[in-house]
């Protein structure tokens, strides 16, 4: 399945149409009924599409493309877009992740900062058990999805504590 979106300056999540006109160009020529007409149609909004596609206009996505981009972006809160939500497919929206901490920062009264693996994701804990050991580079780490929008870092198989993804 191929997504398009179309891009610009300017667009705002209302301006942005599941069905650019593009799309629906073509698909008017699929109603003209003489087959030369038709394929005029045809051969002039594929031309169409393509010089959009080219100068930057419209970007096509395949599910895979998508897949991707949802998963680099776990953690944080997205706006209701028609190319994130167009895919009915709960497969793409990971609720947990689990990589390896590249490194890690103490930020004091025990909290820390750890950049992982996946896509130099950075996340922040909130919480500061008590127990908890300072992460180091190589630990494992598993995040996953809470309630209401909040996220659990559990790592190197410790207690899981509350954090936040900053970058």
């Amino acid at each position: 399945m191929l997504l398009l979106m179309a891009t610009s300056a300017s667009v705002s999540a209302q301006d942005i149409t599941p069905r650019p006109r593009h799309l629906e160009a073509i698909s008017a020529c699929r109603a003209i009924t003489a087959d030369p007409a038709r394929l005029a149609c045809f051969d002039r909004e594929a031309a169409a599409l393509l010089t959009a596609t080219q100068s930057g206009q419209i970007s096509v996505v395949d599910q895979a493309d998508m897949k991707a981009a949802r998963r680099s972006l776990f953690g944080f809160q997205l706006p209701k877009l028609p190319f994130f939500s167009g895919d009915k497919s709960a497969d793409d929206v990971p609720d947990r992740i689990e990589t390896k901490i590249v490194s890690a920062q103490n930020l004091g009264r025990g909290r820390y900062r750890v950049t992982l693996a996946d896509q130099g994701a950075v996340w922040e804990t909130v919480d500061s058990p008590m127990r908890l050991s300072a992460p180091r580079a190589g630990d494992d780490i598993v995040i996953r999805k809470g309630a209401l929008g909040s996220y659990f870092l559990r790592i190197d198989g410790q207690i899981g504590v509350k954090g936040r993804r900053v970058k």
